[in-house]
Order: structure tokens, then sequence, then C-alpha cells
């Protein structure tokens, strides 16, 4: 008897799972031998080896094309075996009726696009102005046609949609038609610019969804494997080096930015559009050999046709036949000259545009080289005084014997603003040196049970003069990995210091290690105010800092877990963050066993 539900192959040991899929490059498709692929491929593929092994049953898989991206739901919804569909889909309302969806496992960020001969588009009136009556390609019963739907509604355009299969298609008629709009998915679009197609992306009016999910059938007892899954260290270990693998790391991380609040504010807004400059000025100077090459083409084949011609009038003894044949070639050299006229116009604008690209690409690559730079000069000039201010204010604390109450009050203030704009260097230059590449790494074989430990007792005076215990009963010896001492203690020591920063008054720090599989983990949890979704995504960005403050008028730089998440990667490890608002953090660090 053929399993139905979840429960049904728990019982029986084993049972069949069919994934139903519509093809879309780079998350699922077929390579030149029909071998499947893709970055959720390998992410079902995943999901599906976890509940072999933590449920122990078998699973016979098999994976099936539907004809259309529609009729994954259907297909999904109708299977009289477990099934699941994947096809980098969103999640509305009205699908959430007919199946099941996973945790979000990419950010799902829809872009607008338009050919690049278009200005740039900042606000309605410009929309009005420029793409009032254009064509819009795009995928019925998709969120890119709901996209355009609003977009039109809210700012009274006319649009006339063309129905199209994929993201690809809608990209290319864009890229090919200068009066034709459209919304593609962010990936699709990094993707294509990089393969040469001349279309230009609108930031203004880009719209942000909870993420790319796989669909399941509601109501089979698949929600809580789901959940599992999403919420083990298998996921976390595997689910970011997937799409690295498709996206590369550059333009992985530039999604992950773009994807998160105030994009326009964000500096990963300027490197991605440093990065969109150079491929599209790349893709023009191409364009532009092209052109050269169909010059060569066009003189070759006109060369071809006058030769014909020639010999035809010598073969012809008419005149009449010869004054024919003369009007045929007065046209042909017109029509000829006309082309030529039309790839000459074209080499010029699209000469013009490669320059004007070049120039704005080098003015913000210089602007951003400047900052580096005057930042890593400050630091280092500033380390300086900072050094001989801290001397001072030692040979000043000598005398604090002699001070009334608040002397001392300003004597102390002094000298812990003293400590964090020396922290605050050191994190800089420790953040230029990671940019540089210019770390020295000595890996050996390291116990980081030991590490921990060892860094804990450094802030025992810290924890008591908060009233904060550390409970340490979890910490085991021997967890043995391949890091380097020195950096994997600063790691411990950003992670210590926030949890103590945090944390309530006369409250408790966790710390213990665990070992998963291939993995050792060490892990630092408090019972401080926890971290929200918003703040999630730019926990470990530079210079960030988040909504929870401080419990003992402690100050933040906005580096510490930056850093950490540099030299954990750094060293072939994973860092990550567990917590809902108000119940604490729990941050965790994982390398390979030895």
């Amino acid at each position: 008897m053929s399993a139905k539900t979840f429960q049904d192959i728990l019982d029986e040991g084993s049972g069949k799972v069919k994934v139903y899929y519509y093809p879309i490059e780079p998350f699922i498709y077929k390579d030149e031998i029909g071998n499947l692929l893709g970055i959720e491929k390998e992410m079902m593929d995943s999901y599906l080896r976890f509940i072999e092994k933590k449920y122990s049953v078998k699973l016979f898989i098999e994976w099936e094309q539907v004809p259309t991206f529609d009729s994954v739901f259907e297909y999904v919804n109708k299977s009289d075996v477990p099934a699941f569909g994947i096809s980098v889909i969103s999640k509305t309302d009205d699908r959430a009726k007919l199946v099941g969806f996973s945790y979000s496992y990419m950010p799902d960020v829809s872009v607008f696009i338009t050919h690049l001969s278009v200005p740039y588009l900042k606000d309605g009136a410009a929309l009005k102005t420029h793409i009032d009556g254009f064509e819009a390609a795009t995928i019925s019963s998709t969120t890119y046609k709901d996209d355009l739907d609003k977009l039109s509604n809210k700012f009274d355009l006319e649009l006339n949609y063309v129905d199209v299969p994929n993201d690809e298609d809608i990209i290319r008629l864009v890229s090919r038609n200068k009066e034709m709009v459209g919304f593609v998915g962010l990936p699709f679009y990094v993707i294509e610019i990089g393969k040469g197609n001349p279309v230009k992306r609108h930031s203004k009016f880009q719209v942000k969804r909870d993420g790319y999910r796989f669909i399941y059938q509601l109501g089979k007892g698949w929600d809580m494997t789901v959940k599992n899954y999403f919420e083990s260290y298998l996921y976390r270990a595997e689910a970011d080096k997937i799409i690295r693998r498709y996206l590369g790391n550059d333009y992985s991380e530039l999604i992950w930015g773009l994807a998160g609040d105030n994009v326009s504010d964000r500096a990963d807004e300027i490197a991605f559009l440093n990065k969109e400059k150079e491929i599209q000025s790349q893709s023009l100077i191409a364009a532009e050999r092209q052109k050269d090459l169909q010059w060569v083409i066009i003189i070759s084949v006109s060369l071809g046709l006058v030769f014909v011609i020639i010999i035809g009038l010598l073969l012809v003894r008419s005149n009449r036949m010869r004054q024919r044949d003369n009007v045929l070639l007065k046209d042909k050299s017109e029509q000829l000259q006309e082309l030529l006229n039309e790839l000459n116009q074209n080499k010029d604008e699209i000469t013009h545009q490669r320059h004007l690209l070049q120039r704005k690409n080098k003015e913000l690559s210089d602007i951003n080289k400047q900052k580096d730079e005057l930042i890593g000069i400050v630091a280092h000039d500033l380390k300086s005084p900072i050094n001989q201010m801290s001397g001072l204010i030692t040979i000043l604390g000598f005398k604090s014997e002699k001070w009334d109450k608040e002397e001392l009050e300003v004597f102390e203030k002094l000298e812990s603003s003293n400590l964090h704009l020396k922290e605050l260097v050191e994190r800089i230059l420790d953040l230029e040196s990671i940019q540089k590449k210019s770390l020295n790494y000595k890996v050996s074989a390291t116990d980081m049970a030991a590490i921990m430990k060892e860094t804990v007792a450094e802030f025992e005076e810290k924890a008591k003069s908060k009233n904060i215990s550390i409970d340490i009963s979890q910490i085991i010896s021997g967890k043995m990995v391949m890091v380097d001492p020195f950096f994997l203690k600063q790691v411990f020591e950003n992670l210590v210091s926030n949890a103590l920063k945090f944390s309530p008054l006369g409250s408790q720090v966790f710390i213990g290690t665990e070992s998963h599989h291939e993995y050792h983990h060490v892990y630092v949890a408090d019972e401080g105010p926890g971290i929200s979704e918003k703040d999630k995504v730019k926990l470990f960005t530079k210079y960030m800092t988040l909504s929870a403050q401080p419990t003992g008028d402690e100050t933040s730089t906005g580096l510490g877990l930056s850093i950490v998440k540099k030299y954990v990667e750094e060293m072939n490890g994973s860092v990550w963050c567990e917590s809902q608002l108000g119940k604490g953090a729990k941050f965790i660090v994982a390398f390979p066993k030895v």
C-alpha cells in the first residue's frame, strides 16, 4: 500500500515521494547530459537526507517536470503520494490556501527593469513621462504580474502585457525592445546582465517579499519535518554554501545586502552599483565589437553582391538588361548605405554610453577607496595619542585617594571613554587588515573548549560588576578543530563581551559545547532582549548598530560581529544567531571536526 502521509511513511519505514518542478536556471535545470542541478535541487536533496537520517526511514524520490509554473501548485495539491514543489516560489495568501510553505531560504526581491536607453526612473512622474503605453513582459499568475498591476494602478499607467514562460525571456525581450518593461527576480537580473543583456534596474520601484520557499501538501504531517530541518545544523551548514556555489561569493553577498531594509541607504547598494556598471561596461564593449563584426560581414556580403552583379553584366549583352541591373544595383547600394548609416549611429550611441558608464564607475570606485583610506589613516593616527592618553590617565589614577566623589566620577568617565575610543580604533584596524587580507593565520589542531574556558576566566570581573553568573557546566573538553588559536580567542572574546553587554543585571549567560555529525559547536546564550527579525538582516554587517541597547551604559562600535564572521569564515567555519525578540540570543560557532 502506497504511503499518503508522513505518518504512513513512519509506520511503514519507507515511502515514495514526488518532487514537481518547473525548470528555471540556476535554481533547478538540466545540464547538457540531462543531470538535474541547481540551488533548489541541492536544497531539496539536503532536506530529504535530513528526513531519512532523523526519522530512520527510506525515501524513494521521483523528480517530475511540469509544463508551466502555475501547474506546480496543481500537481502538488492533487498528488496521490507525498509531494513537494520547487520553482523559485513566493508565498502569497491565495497560494497558502492550496499548499504549505517552507521557511524562506533566500531573499525574494523583484526588480523593475527597462531597456538601457530609458532614463533612470526616480518617481511616479518619471514613470508617466517615459514608459506610459509601453509593453510589459510578465509571467501570468505570478507576483511579477501582481507587481505590474500595482505599479500601473498606483501611477495610472497604460501597459500592454505580453505573457512569457520565465524570467530569462522577460530580460531578453526588455533588452531587445526599447519600449518594454518588466519585473524579474534579483538573482536572475544579476545573472543576465553578466551575459551582456543591456537592461537597466530602477531601484526606486523594487519590491521585497519574505523570501523564496518550497511547497508541500497541506494536512499530510510534513509541517514539523520542515520546521525541524530549517532549525537544524544541517541547514545552517549547507544552505549558504549551496547558494554561493551557483551565484558566486560576490553576487551572493550583494543579493543578501540589497534584500535588507533601507536599501537605498546601504553601502551594499554602492557596491552593487559598482559591479552593475562594471558588467554593463564590459557588455557594451562586447556589443561594440559585435557591431564591428557585423560591419565586416556587411561589407563582405556587399562586395560579393557587387561581384555577382558585375559577372551578370558581362553575361548579359542586352542594353535593356544592363539598365535594369544598374537600377537594381543602385537600389541595393542605397539600402546598404542606409544600413551602414544606422550602424554608425548605433555605434556612436554605444560608445558614448560606455564612456559615461566608465566615468561613473571610476568616480564611485575612487570615492569608496578614499573612504577606506581615510578611515585607515585616521585610525592609525589616533592610535599613538590614545596610548599616550592611557598612560596619563593611569598616572592620574594614583592620586585618586585624595579626590571627592564628583572628581572620582569624572575620572571614571574619562577612563571609560578612553577605553572605548581605544577599542574602536583597534576594531577598525582589525577590519582594515581583514579587508587587505594581510592577516597571517597559523592553523593547528585546537581544543575549542579550552580556548573558551580561558576566555571566560578573563571576563569574571566584568560579570561580577553586573551581578551576572556565567554557567560553563556544559563545556566539554576535547572539541578539536583546525583553527588559529589567537583568532579563535578573539571570536570568543567578542561573543562573551556582547552577551555580558546586553544581559540584564542579575541574569545568567550560558556557554557550552555540542557535536553534530561532522561539526563541533560552541554556543553563547544570554537572557537579554533578543534580536528582532529586522535586526537579523544586518546582524553581521560592519558599522551597523542594532535596536537593543547595552544594560550597563556600555558602548558599541558596530564592528565586533562583522569581524567575528570574517575570522570564522576565513578559518572554514560558520557562525549564526538563533533568537526571538524578548527571549535572549544564542550565537553558535561551528567548525569541522579534526
